[in-house]
């Protein structure tokens, strides 16, 4: 049996997936898909920037795509800021 972070470990790559794989690239999220990602699993942070910001922000290798590592900065961003909502 998995633990609470070892399923939630596994829920993102499949998150990751699910949106990468609109093209079939195991490796890459491009512009439009992650703006769908953002609209359907994540749309309050599409307030506080929109779909193009956080992708030049988090393309950090300007290759016009967001691998995995560029995607768990992504995580860690919003990871953040729903922590801050939390104790507010």
């Amino acid at each position: 049996m998995l633990t609470d972070l070892e399923s939630a470990m596994n829920c993102l790559v499949d998150v990751y997936h699910k949106y990468s794989l609109v093209k079939g690239n195991y490796h890459s999220i491009y512009r439009d898909d992650l703006k769908k990602l953002l609209q359907t699993e994540c749309p309050k942070f599409l307030e506080k920037k929109d779909a193009d910001t956080w992708f030049k922000e988090l393309d950090v290798n300007e290759d016009d795509a967001l691998n995995f590592r560029e995607f768990l900065s992504l995580v860690i961003k919003v990871g953040l800021a729903a922590h801050e909502d939390i104790h507010k």
